[in-house]
């Protein structure tokens, strides 16, 4: 383990361990943004009045969240902005790759893209302060009751044009995919980031070579329940 930088503030963090504890939070601030606008717009394209109102609470929940996690940046003294910048890209590049071209696609976006999502940056919170731990756990701890609206419409979808099952499966895949690879490229960027996770740069446990493999296994098999609640093989 490499040597820890002092404390140089009341919240008990050292410089580096500041750093990357403020990268995770921004890079988790900016997908509760990109979740809002996204989960807006598949509102607008809603015509079930049930399922607009749940994406458009969906969208709520996620604003609110963002505000939490911006208030615990700007807490730990960065600006968050500032924080979000750097993963603007990847984030770009994600849902470029992932456009839906209507909104059956765009509702298993909304699903499966916000449940990988949910899953890995719980994950990585493990490894932070208990404070921005539970900010982070509150903003992507669980998943939200109007999901279940979601479910039902992708489900209905299917069973009145059975031929979309396999491509809308084909989708859920290739969404795990991107998002995967996009979270490999924000590691392998943000040096902070990956000394925080590995336990480099504080006096807490890292996560080992093998506890990312169980991680990535973690995150495979919740994927596959949320494809087989959509009623897509995974």
């Amino acid at each position: 383990m490499s040597e820890q930088a002092p404390p140089s503030s009341s919240d008990g963090l050292g410089d580096r361990e500041r750093e990357g504890t403020i990268e995770l939070l921004g890079v988790v601030a900016y997908g509760t943004i990109s979740g809002f606008t996204q989960m807006a717009a598949d509102s607008e394209m809603a015509r079930d009045m049930h399922l607009k109102r749940a994406l458009a609470g969906m969208a709520v929940k996620e604003f609110h969240h963002h505000e939490h996690l911006s208030g615990r940046i700007t807490e730990l003294g960065g600006d968050p902005v500032a924080a979000m910048a750097p993963f603007e890209d990847a984030f770009e590049a994600y849902h470029a790759r992932t456009r839906p071209r209507d909104l059956l696609e765009g509702l298993v976006k909304a699903y499966i893209g916000d449940g990988i999502a949910n899953d890995f940056f719980v994950e990585i919170a493990k490894y932070i302060d208990p404070q921005s731990r539970a900010v982070v756990e509150q903003a992507k701890g669980g998943d939200h009751r109007d999901l279940d609206a979601i479910v039902s419409a992708v489900r209905l979808g299917i069973r009145e044009d059975p031929r979309r099952g396999g491509p809308l499966a084909l989708w859920g895949r290739r969404l795990m995919g991107e998002a995967l690879t996009q979270g490999q490229v924000v590691a392998v960027q943000r040096e902070a980031l990956s000394d925080l996770m590995l336990g480099l740069s504080h006096d807490r446990p890292g996560a080992t070579l093998e506890e990312i493999g169980l991680l990535m296994q973690r995150l495979t098999d919740r994927h596959q329940l949320r494809m087989g609640r959509l009623g897509l093989s995974a």
